[in-house]
Formats: structure tokens, sequence, C-alpha cells
């Protein structure tokens, strides 16, 4: 009977599972759907799809850090961004922090006009019972810049520093810190009028308390991408462009995120988004897919999809 009671909780497990990452693309879908027959119907002004990533190439580097990078302001101007981004699975370096159950971010951003800085508060809710702990309230920093402007081998570069802590969890023994450099170079290599954008992402992690339930978990991370942005003409009705961003990385860990980590290559990450705006308002659907190649990460393939609501003041 216990046997029998085991199969029927693994089997509804299952069924959990797939359900939410159906509806989560067939959310997706509709989405597009609603936006694609709403264009061809408008007779009011075209909406403003040049709204934009200010950290475009870290966003190619990693499709799940989405949530994580705001639009940013014109110059000599203070940006805030709203956003609420809900995935089906949530994917952070390659591990599946909340096997296979879907999260709800919602995310504050503030850029410092034309000064570089940006800050970001990001808050993850889990969309399961049972994964209270997991409830996360994360602080970001970040300094971009370039240099060798004047070549075509410009390289902009971005500095984060992200606390990743866990509230639910007394006495901050729960909670990380991440240090880490990113490097993109947007005019090195140029494929059918778009260029195709190297990255390298080098981070460091450690806990923030010595007696910390995440001891062993200092190690570092190197992640390797490519981008590209893909133009298409005469997508909608009224003949206006759609731009669909692709991007593929791959990843070594050296010890990140726990004390069983090996140092290997642990998973390569493949994936496409859009963003569909009108005026100060962006949804930006995507699509996702890990390759994992090493088990003390994670021992299993990963599909996942997202879709961000992001409103910029």
């Amino acid at each position: 009977m216990t046997e029998v009671k085991a199969q029927l909780e693994l089997s509804n497990k299952s069924i959990v599972k797939k359900g939410t990452l159906f509806l989560s693309v067939a959310l997706l879908v509709t989405v597009v759907s609603i936006c694609q027959a709403q264009n061809a119907e408008q007779t009011r002004p075209e909406a403003d799809l040049s709204v934009a990533p200010i950290i475009k190439c870290v966003q190619d580097l990693w499709g799940l850090f989405d949530p994580y990078f705001g639009k940013g302001a014109g110059k000599g101007n203070i940006g805030v961004d709203l956003s609420t981004t809900i995935v089906s699975k949530h994917m952070w370096h390659g591990f599946d922090l909340l096997d296979d159950h879907g999260a709800v971010i919602p995310s504050a951003t503030v850029t410092f006009g034309d000064t570089g800085f940006s800050g970001k508060v990001t808050g993850v809710y889990p969309l399961s019972s049972g994964f209270e702990k997991s409830v996360e309230l994360n602080y970001a920093a970040f300094y971009k810049g370039s240099f060798l402007e004047d070549t075509w081998y410009v390289s902009d570069f971005t500095v984060n520093y992200f606390y990743y802590g866990k509230p639910k969890v007394a006495g901050l023994k729960a909670d990380t810190q991440e240090i880490g450099v990113s490097l993109c170079w947007p005019e090195l290599i140029t494929v059918g009028g778009s260029s195709v954008v190297p990255s390298y992402y080098f981070g460091s992690i450690w806990p923030t308390k010595s007696d910390s339930d995440n001891s062993g978990c200092e190690g570092f991370i190197h992640a390797f991408g490519l981008g590209y942005d893909l133009s298409m003409p005469d997508f909608w009705q009224d003949k206006k462009e759609q731009i669909f961003s692709f991007f593929g990385n791959i990843t070594y860990n050296d010890g990140f995120g726990g004390a069983s980590v090996d140092s290997d290559w642990s998973h390569a990450v493949i994936g496409v988004r859009t963003n569909l705006g009108r005026g100060n308002l962006t949804i930006t659907p995507g699509l996702y897919y890990q390759i994992s190649m090493d088990d003390s990460v994670n021992d299993e393939e990963e599909l996942w999809c997202g879709l961000s609501l992001t409103y910029r003041f």
C-alpha cells in the first residue's frame, strides 16, 4: 500500500511539473498572438520597439538573468524600472533552485544617468508550496563602461555585486555574496548586417556568515557566450520589423555554489527572447534550454520559459 501511495505522489508531482511548463508556454504564445493581433488592427501611433536593456551584453551571457538588469536612463537623468517576471523554472548558474517549479520575480532598478552606475532590488517568490525557505530578497549594484572605443575591438565591461538574501532563514545563515566582471565585444564580428557578440563572465561567490548553511560554496565561475540579434523585416502586418535576440553560453564551474560541486564544464544554455513594446511598457517573452554536463551542478537537461513585464519611468 505504501509503494502504491508513493507511486501516486510521484505521478502527481510529474503531472504538476508538466502542467506548469505547458501553461507557461501557452501563456507566452498567447501574449505574442495578442500583441500581433493588436499591432495589425491599431490606428494609434506605432509602438516604440527601440527600448532595449542597457546591459545587453550581460543579458546575452545569461538568459536566466533577464529579471536582474534594467534599461537605464538618458544622459543626466535618473531612470527607474519596475519589472515582474514569471519563470517556469528558477535557474541560476546551471542550478535548478526550485526543482522544476516556477517563480514570480518582481524587481526595481535605479540607473544613475550616464554615470555607469545602477542598482537593483529583486524578490523571488516560488509558485509552489513547500519552498517557503527559498524566498529570496536580493540586492545588486553595477558599474558599466567601455574602453578602446574608437576601434573595431571596442570592449564593453560591467562590474557587478550581488547579495543573495534568504529572509525566511534566521541569522543570515543561507545568505551569499557574489562579485564578478563581464566583458563583451559588440563590433568584433559582423554577420548579415548585425553583430555576433562574444562575451565572457568571471564570478566569485562566498557565504555571508562563517557558520553559514552554505559553508563550502566558495568558488569561481567562467562563462563564455555568443549573442546575435536577428532582425525580421515585415514581421508585422503593418511592415514593422521585429528583433529576436539569440544567445548561447558555456560555463566552467570551479567549485562555485556548493561544497560538493566539481571543477569541470558544468552546463551550456541556448535561448531566444524578443521585446514587444509600447511607449514605456515592454513585454519580453523568452525560451531557454540547458544542456547539463556535470551532475554535481545539475543531472537533468532543462527547458523553461519566462515572461517579463517592465515599465520605465
